[in-house]
């Protein structure tokens, strides 16, 4: 890939993390992501199209609202580089275009899905649900995996979750994890078949424990609540993008 092929994905790319940012914004809140038009949240007004160009604006509005100077998140330009980063990177590993934006669509799903639930402790269906579809959809034209891995994938995933879930919540009489968990595997599993399922258990449980580690040290307690999700969906992209089952198999 040329230096130019390389700008031009990163660039739609991050085009693609501008309407993420909205997602994230959006679904949450129940609000259409189609209407009204982008616009501030503080003082209402629409946003330009040229206030609203991936990662420049932002630098050159100097993170602040052109009408009322509020400030804006620096997570919106992190998303949009971190997409088009991701697209670039999906292009390098998958040689076949179609498998690329398959694995960018995954990919960008776990982002989205990963931002929410760790804002509001919830995983819309939307995603999860839309996406463990996709994945069974998308096994019809792989070669990687076919139908009955990604559908066995996701029982397998999903179910162990479920158990998981039942044992807290009927004999802990805690909530231990979300069933919100349970529809991301089924997507997980769907999507990147059985080793996306251990990935995102084994290395994302990992990512949790060094993440909470500090915290139950710093506060000397254990009572505190995490979102599973982001660490699931980060141990299932780590995984599959350095294909670490090759190191292990």
């Amino acid at each position: 890939m040329d230096i130019l092929q390389f700008l031009i994905i990163f660039i739609l790319g991050s085009m693609f993390g501008s309407f993420y940012n909205l997602l994230i914004y959006r679904l949450p809140r129940g609000m259409s992501v189609i209407s009204p038009p982008s616009h501030c949240t503080a003082c209402g007004k629409p946003i330009r199209w040229y206030d609203n160009i991936p990662i420049i604006s932002y630098i050159w509005l100097r993170g602040k609202c052109r009408h009322c100077g509020s400030k804006i998140s620096i997570r919106y330009p992190l998303v949009e580089a971190f997409s088009g980063f991701l697209f670039v990177v999906c292009f390098l590993k998958f040689k076949e275009p179609f498998m690329a934006v398959l694995f960018f669509v995954f990919f960008s799903i776990l982002l989205v899905a990963s931002l929410i639930d760790w804002n509001t402790f919830t995983l819309p269906d939307s995603l999860t649900l839309g996406g463990f579809l996709l994945g069974l959809l998308s096994s019809l034209f792989r070669q990687d995996l076919g139908p009955k891995e990604s559908l066995l994938s996701a029982l397998v995933g999903s179910g162990a979750f479920l158990l998981i879930y039942l044992y807290y919540t009927k004999i802990r009489g805690i909530e231990g994890l979300g069933f919100g968990d349970i529809k991301l595997m089924a997507f997980i599993g769907s999507a990147f078949g059985m080793w996306g399922v251990l990935y995102a258990v084994f290395l994302g449980s990992l990512f949790g424990l060094l993440y909470a580690l500090p915290l139950i040290i710093k506060n000397r307690t254990m009572q505190f609540a995490l979102p599973y999700g982001p660490f699931l969906s980060l141990g299932a992209l780590v995984g599959i993008l350095l294909n670490l089952k090759e190191f292990i198999l």
